[in-house]
C-alpha cells in the first residue's frame, strides 16, 4: 500500500536537508537522549548513590524545628524567597534552598539538608553524591558554562525539523516499509529499515521531546521579545506573571512568635486536597508578622493536577490572587505545567517513566542507525577515495562518542561507590573520573576501523562493568539486592537493572555479533587505506572494511 507522497523536487530537497541536519546533530542528540533516559530516574537512584539516605522519616518530624536549624547555621535572609523540599520516599532529608548576606552585603546562595532523626544540618554546597545530578545536567549540556543549555535547545529544534522531514520523505512508502522490515540482506537496507520503523514507532515521543526540549533550552531567547516590548526590559515582571506569589509586596519587618506553624498549615492543605501530595513549599519573611507560605501540591497521576496555595502564616488566610488552584488555573499556568510534565514524565508513575526510558533508548538507536545509513549510502563509486575515507573517519568518531557513553555510565556508578563518601572534593573527583573515562574510551575506539568490532568492544567493556555495579555496591554498603528488595526497593532495582544490562550486553556481544567470526579486512582492499596515486576502480566498502589484520 502506498500513500501519496511528495513531488520529486520537494522529495530531493527535504531528503538532503534531513540528511544534513541529522548528521550534524547526531552525536549531540544521542547524548541528550541517552543521558535523558537515565535522568528520568535521578530521584529513584538517590538512595542507591547515597547510603546515608537509606533511612525512613520518623513520625512527628517537625518542619519548623528543621527550618530553624538551617537558619541558625546559615542565617537565612528572610526577605529573599526560600525554597523547601519536604522529605519523601526517595529522599528522607529536609532540604532548604535560600540566601544569606555576607559581611560585605553580597548575597550568597545556600543549600542545606536536615537529618530527619537528629536534625543535624549538612551544607549541600558540596553534595555527597553526584550520579543523578551529573547525568541530569549532561542531558542538556549543563557542564558547558552559559552556552550548554542553548546548544541543547537548538539541537532539539533541529531534531524537530529532522523528524518532520523524515516523516515527509518516507510518507509515500511508509506502510510498505513498516511491514517489510527484515534483518537480512545488505547493511544499508537493514539500517534503513530499522531507522524508518523504529523512528515511526517513537514518533509521538520524539515530537514531544523535540518541542519541550527546544522550549526549555531556548526559553530565555523566546521570552526576550516579550520582556523588551511588554515589560520594558524588566524580566522580574515576567516571572511574577508565571509565579504570582512573587508579586506580593510585604511591608513591615516585625518579628512574631504567634504565627501558625508550618506543619499546621500544611496539614490544613492536605485536608483540603486529600488526593494531592505536598512536595515542596516557598516561604517569605519566616518568623515575621507578614510571613507567607506557598505550598506546592501534586497529583502524580494527573497531567495538569497540581497547584500552589499561598497563605498568611499569621492566621492561615489563603491569598487567591497569589495562588494557582488546580481546578481554576489560567491557560498560561496550565501550558507551562503541561510542557514540564510531558518533558520530565512527572505523571503516570513509575510505569510511564519506564515507557519513556525505553522510547528514549529506541530513539538513541535510531540516531545510531541514521549515522550508519549516512555512511553506507556514500560507500560507492560516486565518491572519491578521499571523500569515502572522510566519511569513514566521521562515522568512526561519531560512533566512538556515542557508544562509549554506555561503559562510561557504568564507570560513574562504580566510582560513586569506590570513592570514599567522606572524602573532601568527592563530587569533583567522581565527575573527573566519569568524563576522563568517557574521553579515554572514545579515543580508544578510534583505533578500531571496523564498526562491528568497535561496537563489540564497547559492549564487552560496558557489559563487564555493568556486572560489577551490584557487586561493588553490595561489598561497600552490605546491601545486597536479594536482601533489601523489600526494605530498599530503589537500591535493589538499580542493582538488578545493571545486572540485567550487563548480561544483555554480553549476550549481544558474544552471540549476535559473533566475535570469533569477525573477518579481517580482505587483502585486496588494503589499498583503500593508502594514498591514491592513480585512478583505479575502488571496490565498494563492506561493514568490516578498514579492520587491520
Amino acid at each position: 500500500m502506498k500513500l501519496k507522497g511528495l513531488g520529486n523536487r520537494a522529495y530531493n530537497v527535504l531528503f538532503h536537508t534531513h540528511t544534513v541536519t541529522g548528521i550534524v546533530i547526531s552525536f549531540a542528540l544521542f547524548v541528550i537522549f541517552y543521558a535523558g533516559a537515565f535522568s528520568l530516574f535521578r530521584h529513584e537512584i538517590y538512595k542507591w548513590e547515597n547510603p546515608a539516605a537509606r533511612i525512613d522519616v520518623p513520625a512527628g518530624f517537625d518542619y519548623d524545628r528543621a527550618f530553624r536549624a538551617v537558619d541558625e547555621v546559615f542565617h537565612l535572609d528572610p526577605h529573599t524567597i526560600t525554597h523547601i523540599v519536604f522529605p519523601n520516599r526517595h529522599d528522607p532529608f529536609f532540604k532548604v534552598y535560600g540566601a544569606t548576606h555576607d559581611t560585605d552585603s553580597t548575597v550568597k546562595r545556600i543549600r542545606g539538608a536536615v537529618h530527619p532523626a537528629t536534625y543535624a544540618v549538612t551544607d549541600l554546597s558540596e553534595p555527597p553524591t553526584t550520579v543523578g545530578d551529573t547525568i541530569y545536567h549532561l542531558h542538556y549540556f549543563g557542564q558547558i558554562p552559559v552556552a550548554g543549555l542553548y546548544i541543547s535547545g537548538f539541537v532539539a529544534l533541529f531534531f524537530l525539523f529532522a523528524t518532520i522531514t523524515g516523516v515527509l520523505i518516507h510518507w509515500r512508502n511508509l506502510i510498505t516499509k513498516f511491514y517489510a522490515f527484515i534483518i537480512k540482506g545488505k547493511w544499508k537496507q537493514i539500517w534503513t529499515n530499522a531507522h524508518t520503523v523504529l523512528g515511526i514507532l517513537g514518533l509521538p515521543f520524539q515530537v514531544v521531546y523535540a518541542v519541550t526540549g527546544a522550549f526549555f533550552g531556548l526559553l530565555t531567547l523566546l521570552l526576550l521579545p516579550s520582556v523588551l516590548v511588554l515589560f520594558d526590559g524588566d524580566r522580574s515582571q515576567v516571572f511574577e506573571k508565571a509565579r504570582p506569589w512573587m508579586a506580593i509586596e510585604l511591608d513591615g519587618n516585625t518579628a512574631s512568635s504567634d504565627n501558625i506553624s508550618m506543619e499546621e498549615l500544611i496539614d490544613h492543605v492536605r485536608q483540603q486536597y486529600p488526593h494531592y501530595q505536598v512536595i515542596r513549599a516557598i516561604v517569605r519573611n519566616y518568623g515575621k508578622t507578614n510571613a507567607l507560605l506557598t505550598v506546592n501540591i501534586h497529583d502524580q497521576a494527573g497531567i495538569l493536577a497540581s497547584g500552589n496555595i499561598t497563605m498568611k502564616m499569621k492566621d492561615g488566610t489563603v491569598i487567591p490572587e497569589a495562588s494557582i488552584f488546580p481546578d481554576t488555573k489560567t491557560y498560561s499556568h496550565a501550558a507551562l505545567e503541561l510542557i514540564a510534565k510531558l518533558h520530565f514524565a512527572n505523571f503516570g508513575g513509575i510505569f510511564l517513566k519506564g515507557i519513556y526510558f525505553i522510547l528514549a533508548l529506541i530513539t538513541a538507536f535510531v540516531i545510531i542507525s541514521g549515522i550508519l545509513i549516512w555512511r553506507t549510502a556514500r560507500d560507492n563509486g560516486k565518491y572519491t577515495l578521499k571523500q569515502r575515507l572522510f566519511h569513514h573517519r566521521v562515522t568512526k568518531v561519531y560512533l566512538a562518542i556515542c557508544l562509549s557513553l554506555f561503559p562510561a555510565f557504568a564507570i560513574i556508578f562504580l566510582s560513586n561507590k569506590l570513592v570514599p563518601i567522606d572524602l573532601n572534593g568527592r563530587v569533583a573527583i567522581v565527575n573527573q573520573i566519569f568524563f576522563i573515562s568517557w574521553l579515554a574510551l572514545t579515543v580508544t575506539g578510534l583505533f578500531r576501523n571496523s564498526y562491528s568490532r568497535q561496537n563489540r568492544n564497547y559492549l564487552l567493556i560496558g557489559g563487564f562493568l555493568s556486572l560489577l555495579v551490584p557487586v561493588v555496591n553490595g561489598i561497600v554498603t552490605g546491601d545486597w539486592f536479594w536482601q533489601v528488595w523489600r526494605t530498599l526497593p530503589q537500591v535493589a532495582y538499580v542493582d538488578i537493572f545493571w545486572l540485567a544490562t550487563g548480561v544483555f550486553a554480553l549476550v549481544i556481544a558474544f552471540k549476535v555479533l559473533k566475535i570469533s567470526k569477525v573477518k579481517d579486512i580482505p587483502t585486496e582492499e588494503k589499498s583503500l587505506a593508502l594514498p591514491v596515486r592513480e585512478k583505479t576502480v575502488t571496490p565498494v566498502f563492506q561493514p568490516e572494511v578498514f579492520e587491520k589484520p
